[in-house]
């Protein structure tokens, strides 16, 4: 009962204190409507335009356009250049020795009961 009115009291209250305060407040002077312009962007700067970086020792862009690459079909590292002969042991086919799904424990995925 006691927060019941709490809550009126407040939803009550809360717009006759806030009109109180802006009464007491000061308010920002308005200027003057010929001192107010209209929002004209000021004209783009016009930037200079740079011609592109040349690199030395770089084929021009023109004589090399179309054309592939030197080496292109070469890999990028070769076996015996810091790399292993293989990448991996050889896969061996077939199950472990020993093991048969009879020898599985029971619950397993490989156990068939």
């Amino acid at each position: 009962m006691m927060y019941r009115n709490f809550a009126i009291a407040t939803l009550l209250g809360a717009p006759l204190i806030v009109m109180a305060v802006q009464s007491f407040t000061p308010r920002p002077e308005q200027p003057a409507q010929s001192a107010i312009q209209p929002d004209v962007p000021p004209p783009p700067v016009p930037v200079p335009v740079a011609p592109p970086p040349s690199v030395p020792g770089a084929p021009s862009a023109d004589a090399s356009f179309g054309q592939p690459m030197a080496g292109a079909g070469q890999p990028a590292m070769a076996p015996g250049a810091g790399l292993p002969d293989t990448s991996a042991p050889p896969i061996t086919t077939g199950m472990p020795s020993g093991f048969s799904p009879q020898s599985a424990p029971a619950g397993s995925p490989n156990g068939e009961r």
